[in-house]
């Protein structure tokens, strides 16, 4: 078995991130706006063992009794589930991008798959963590969407509010309301194959999908390591795993 890495840096030289993984535009975007679009980031053939290996870890037996009730496919325990998911946890852009925005070591609090039906979807704005006290505090959370679908404006697509990650005061509670609509909204259509990166302390939701057509994501968000908080991944890690995999898996 590998040794456990102790740094972020060790992470980092074996995955290949540098300071120049991430553009000079990427990286004002993540400041400025909270979020990042990283096209092509899932090459074709990846693309379509991820579309297949999520489909085969859909729970079964969810999809054919709380799949109508929920209006949402989902997908759990992937990386123990098919290799498939494994880059998820790795790849440079993604690595960079969420090192940037926490500034120090993170690691994997959920990991999962989402897909809402026709009809379903639609989500209240939120964030992904709780409100900074201060604009000095660091930011503590992150989320990657890997879009194994198009998003396009009316299968579910997700909508941020831009510069919201640096508020300090909660969202209004009329716009916390699923179907209130923020003046300052967007909604982020991009081709499947793309990383959405945000802030997980930016406003955002998901849409109600109102076409024929599947929205299929991995949902990973990630967590300031020294957060008393438990990863909520299964603790048999695969013995495949990297030691970077594995470090960023909280181990």
């Amino acid at each position: 078995m590998t040794s456990t890495l102790s740094e972020i840096e060790d992470v980092f030289k074996e995955c290949g991130v540098t300071e120049a993984t991430l553009s000079a535009a990427e990286k004002e975007s993540l400041d400025r706006l909270g979020y990042v679009v990283l096209p092509d980031v899932i090459d074709s053939g990846w693309l379509t063992r991820l579309r297949t290996a999520f489909e085969r870890a859909v729970d079964q037996k969810q999809t054919t009794t709380n799949s109508k009730q929920s209006g949402t496919r989902h997908a759990g325990e992937l990386i123990q589930k098919d290799e498939a998911f494994d880059g998820v946890l790795t790849h440079p852009k993604i690595l960079a991008a969420t090192y940037h925005m926490l500034r120090r070591s993170f690691k994997v609090l959920a990991l999962g798959g989402r897909d809402p039906l026709p009809g379903y979807g639609q989500q209240a704005l939120h964030t992904d963590w709780y409100p900074r006290v201060s604009s000095s505090e660091p930011f503590s959370a992150a989320t990657t969407l890997w879009l194994l679908d198009d998003f396009i404006e009316n299968n579910g697509a997700t909508r941020l509010v831009p510069g919201s990650h640096l508020w300090l005061k909660p969202l209004p509670k009329p716009m916390q309301q699923p179907d209130a609509k923020h003046p300052d909204q967007r909604f982020i259509t991009a081709k499947a194959g793309s990383a959405l990166v945000f802030n997980g302390h930016l406003w955002h939701s998901g849409m109600r999908n109102e076409s024929s057509r599947p929205r299929r994501v991995i949902q990973c968000q990630f967590v300031a390591r020294e957060m008393g908080i438990m990863a909520q991944t299964q603790p048999d890690i695969p013995a495949r795993l990297t030691t970077a995999a594995r470090y960023i898996l909280g181990s």
